[in-house]
C-alpha cells in the first residue's frame, strides 16, 4: 500500500466513496468544530454573483421565469456531475478517530431530487442579496446554492430583464475562495447551456460514474512527497528558528491589533461591507501602480498597515509598533494537470506564506502634530515597497508547495477529545487580544468569471469567509473595470460604520500615497 493510499477516493460500499483529509482540509474542519458552539460555521465560504437574462420577445414573464428556474436546476445537477466534490462532506469518524471526507452517489432520480431540493434553495424574502448575506443565513454541511429573487417581479418586467442573485454557501474544507469563483463560473456555463436548449433534457443521474471527478487533496494534486527532503527539513527548521527569533526581538515593540468592542465572548453575525471604485478611479489606480512597479494588492496591503496604525490610541509619548501580516498563496498553478484547471475547483488548494512580515512603524504621541503630506507619502512608499518585496519573495518561492502541508499542520487547532466523541460542542474560543487585519486578493476576476455567457450577463462577483473572530478580513477584486474593496467582520465586536470607515480610510491612504487626485 502506497504512502498516499489513504488520500485516494475508494468505494467503501456500493455508492459511497471516502478518503482521508490532508492538512489544509483538517485545519478548516478543526476550526469549524471549535466554533460549533456559536451555532455558526467558522470560515464558511460565501460566493456571490448577480445575473440578468433578457425576456424573449413574445414570451410571458411567468414562462421565462420557469425556463430560468429549470436552467438553474439543470445547471446545478450538471455541475455536480462535473465536480461531484460539491456533494461531499467532512465528518469525524469515532471508529478511526479522524476526519473523513465522504461522497454518496444517487441510487435513482428520486434520491437525486432529494439532494436537489436540499441544496438548491429559492429565496424570496424582500431583502437584497447583500442584506440577506448579512442576516445570518444558513451554513449547511453540504455546499448549497441559494437563488435570490427580487421582491417584486415588476422589477424584472420594467426593462425586459430577469434578475437573480446566486449565493453559494459551503464549508471551507470543501472549497476555497478562488475555487468558489471558478465553481460559480462553471455553474454559469451550465446554466447558460441549459437555458438555451429548446427541449428540456433528461436529468443526468449522479449514479457514481461521476466519482472519477472527485477532487484529491493538495498533497496528491501537487504531487507533494510524503516526507520532506533533507533540504526541506532544513528549511522547516529555519522557519521554526525564525519564529523564535521574532518573538525575542518583539521586546519593546508594540504589536498592533484592530480595536474592538469589549464584553462579548461569543461571536454574533458575520457581516460584509464594500467600497467599489468607479471605472475612472480604478483606471487611475492601475496606472499609478504600474508606474510604481507594484500591484493593487501591494498598494492596499500597505494602506492597511497605515490605517491600522492610525486607529491606535495615542498616548503621552510616541512608541515603536509593528504591523504583522502574512499572505495567502493560490497553489493551483503548482498542481498537476488536470488539478490545475477549473474542473477541480471544489478543493482546498492554497497555503499561507512561510514567514510573517513585520512592518515597523511609529505611533505618534497625543501631543504630536500630524505629519505633512510629503512625509506621509514617503512613509507610504516605504511600506509599499516592503510589501512588494515580501509578495515577490513568496511568489518566486517555487519550492513552497512542498512544505505547505507542514506549515498547515503547525496551525491545526487541537479539539478536546470529549467534544469529538460527544454531540456537545467544545467551548467557543475567546476573542483574540490582538485581532488582526488581513487581506485576500482575488485579482482580476474577469479572468475567472466570464462577464457574458450566452444571454446571461454577470455582475458583482465576490467571495468571503465567515468571520467569527474579532479581526477584520479584507478582500480585493476587479470585475468589469471596477475595483471592489470589501471587508468581513463580526458584529459582536465591530459595527458597520467602523468597517466602512476603515475601507474608505484605506482607499484615501492608497490614493494619496500614490499621488492620485480624487
Amino acid at each position: 500500500m502506497g504512502p498516499y493510499e489513504r488520500f485516494i477516493w475508494r468505494e467503501i460500499r456500493p455508492g459511497t466513496w471516502q478518503r482521508d483529509i490532508d492538512e489544509p482540509e483538517h485545519f478548516y474542519a478543526a476550526v469549524a468544530k471549535l466554533h460549533e458552539g456559536s451555532g455558526r460555521m467558522f470560515f464558511a465560504m460565501t460566493g456571490h454573483i448577480s445575473l440578468t437574462v433578457p425576456i424573449a420577445k413574445g414570451e410571458s414573464l411567468v414562462d421565462e421565469e420557469k425556463r430560468l428556474e429549470n436552467a438553474f436546476q439543470q445547471g446545478w445537477i450538471r455541475l455536480r456531475y462535473e465536480q461531484p466534490t460539491i456533494a461531499s462532506r467532512v465528518e469525524y469518524d469515532p471508529a478511526t478517530d479522524k476526519f473523513i471526507k465522504t461522497y454518496r452517489a444517487c441510487r435513482d432520480h428520486v434520491e437525486q431530487a432529494s439532494w436537489l431540493n436540499t441544496t438548491l434553495k429559492p429565496i424570496c424574502t424582500g431583502l437584497t442579496s447583500d442584506e440577506w448575506c448579512n442576516s445570518d443565513p444558513p451554513a449547511p454541511k453540504l455546499p448549497t446554492l441559494f437563488i435570490l429573487k427580487p421582491q417584486s417581479t415588476d422589477a424584472d418586467d420594467s426593462d425586459g430583464l430577469l434578475r437573480r442573485d446566486l449565493v453559494l454557501r459551503s464549508p471551507h474544507d470543501t472549497m476555497d475562495g478562488i475555487g468558489t469563483l471558478h465553481l460559480l463560473n462553471r455553474l454559469i456555463v451550465h446554466i447558460s447551456s441549459a437555458y438555451s436548449e429548446v427541449l428540456t433534457p433528461k436529468d443526468l443521474l449522479c449514479d457514481g460514474s461521476e466519482s472519477v471527478n472527485l477532487s484529491p487533496p493538495l498533497r496528491v494534486a501537487a504531487a507533494i512527497p510524503p516526507t520532506p527532503s533533507p533540504d526541506e527539513r532544513a528549511r522547516l527548521q529555519e522557519i521554526a528558528a525564525a519564529k523564535t527569533t521574532r518573538i525575542q526581538e518583539r521586546m519593546g515593540i508594540e504589536e498592533m491589533g484592530i480595536p474592538y468592542k469589549q464584553g462579548a465572548v461569543v461571536p454574533g453575525r458575520h457581516q460584509r461591507v464594500e467600497h467599489t471604485l468607479s471605472v475612472e478611479d480604478t483606471r487611475l489606480l492601475l496606472a499609478a501602480c504600474k508606474a510604481n512597479n507594484v500591484t493593487v494588492t501591494h498598494a492596499f496591503h500597505a494602506g492597511i498597515a497605515i490605517a491600522l496604525r492610525d486607529v491606535q490610541d495615542r498616548k503621552e509619548t510616541s512608541r515603536r509598533a509593528r504591523y504583522s501580516t502574512y499572505l495567502l498563496r493560490n497553489e493551483r498553478d503548482h498542481c498537476l494537470t488536470p488539478y490545475n484547471t477549473a474542473m477541480y475547483a471544489a478543493a482546498v488548494y492554497h497555503s499561507s506564506s512561510s514567514s510573517i512580515l513585520d512592518v515597523n512603524m511609529i505611533i505618534p504621541s497625543s501631543g504630536d502634530e500630524d505629519a505633512d503630506e510629503v512625509s506621509k507619502q514617503k512613509d507610504y512608499i516605504r511600506i509599499l515597497y516592503i510589501m512588494r518585496d515580501f509578495y515577490h519573495k513568496s511568489r518566486d518561492d517555487r519550492n513552497h508547495v512542498a512544505i505547505a502541508p507542514y506549515l498547515w499542520a503547525d496551525s491545526i487547532s487541537s479539539i478536546p477529545e470529549e467534544a469529538l466523541r460527544s454531540k456537545l460542542p467544545p467551548p467557543v474560543p475567546p476573542p483574540s487580544s490582538l485581532p488582526s487585519v488581513s487581506i485576500s486578493s482575488m485579482g482580476k476576476i474577469d479572468t475567472i468569471i466570464t462577464p457574458t455567457n450566452g444571454v446571461l450577463e454577470i455582475y458583482n462577483p465576490w467571495v468571503t469567509g465567515e468571520e467569527l473572530r474579532n479581526g477584520f478580513g479584507l478582500f480585493l477584486g476587479t470585475f468589469r473595470d471596477h475595483l471592489c474593496l470589501s471587508g468581513a467582520f463580526n458584529d459582536a465586536w465591530h459595527d458597520q460604520d467602523e468597517a466602512v470607515s476603515f475601507l474608505h480610510r484605506c482607499k484615501e491612504i492608497v490614493f494619496k500615497g500614490l499621488g492620485i487626485n480624487f
